[in-house]
């Protein structure tokens, strides 16, 4: 028989859960928060004193667009990585998969508070940081860099982005018994390398007859010069191909990573 809906998914024990995973190991967590603040002023601060010993008098624009980017994605995948590293420890372990909780409800724990708990923690946090560190730039030097803005375009597609990639590296975290951040890269790699492999292997059987060696001579393919004047235009085929490849990943990688994910728990507790 199959389990019941509550013994599965319960509100109350998942809240609980949640609370949980947001607020376990705060020590580190400010600690660490405490180390990117500082790194983050004093890199501000000296960028500033660069620009006025070298004569100029305003800030980057996109100074704190970029660093915030690095927090994101690489705090964030880090974050990710470590999330049921408590699977993993010695007495620890046990404790964990022995709450009275689904695997469901801890993996979809886990997932939220990596990402948007991550997501939305990282962005109020790095704004009020951008703030008070340009807000010294500018008592100290007259100026500063431009402020940091959580509402930019740019800056929720780059929170997007992160959503789906990020579940990558939780499904990486239950996976991998130890050092479970720099398998998943490796994975990544291997399978970015299988893939440009693949797709060599293909281009050189379809245009065998344009290879000279090793070099395929890609201007002389019938039709090529107009899919590249269409493609910089914005249509034709290579642009459609972009865009399914962008709906693929944006709408399919996460779910088959939370999926495998789930499954992968649900072995472990067996």
């Amino acid at each position: 028989m199959a389990p019941s809906l509550n013994k599965v998914f319960k509100p109350s024990r998942f809240a609980q859960l949640l609370l949980r995973d947001l607020t376990g190991g705060y020590r580190s967590m400010l600690v660490a928060m405490a180390a990117v603040a500082g790194t983050v002023i004093l890199i501000s601060g000296l960028t500033v004193l660069g620009m006025q010993l070298s004569g100029r008098h305003a800030g980057a624009s996109n100074f704190h667009f970029n660093l915030y980017n690095n927090l994101l994605f690489l705090g964030g995948f880090i974050v990710s990585s470590l999330a049921f590293r408590e699977i993993r420890q010695n007495g620890g372990g046990i404790f964990y998969l022995t709450l009275p909780a689904s695997a469901l409800e801890k993996y979809a724990s886990k997932l939220i508070s990596t990402s948007v708990g991550y997501a939305l923690g990282s962005a109020v946090f790095y704004t009020a940081v951008a703030a008070a560190s340009e807000g010294i730039n500018r008592l100290i030097f007259g100026f500063g860099n431009a402020f940091f803005n959580p509402f930019d375009t740019g800056v929720l597609q780059a929170l997007g982005y992160y959503l789906v990639a990020q579940s990558v590296f939780l499904l990486g975290s239950v996976w991998w018994r130890k050092l479970a951040f720099l398998k998943t890269v490796l994975t990544i790699q291997a399978v970015a390398v299988g893939v440009a492999v693949v797709a060599g292997i293909t281009a050189r059987i379809v245009f065998r007859e344009y290879f000279h060696g090793c070099l395929l001579d890609i201007g002389d393919v019938p039709g090529w010069a107009g899919l590249m004047s269409q493609t910089v235009a914005g249509y034709g085929p290579l642009v459609e191909i972009d865009r399914v490849l962008k709906i693929v990943f944006l709408a399919g990688t996460a779910p088959v990573c939370w999926l495998i994910g789930w499954l992968r728990l649900r072995d472990i507790e067996v």
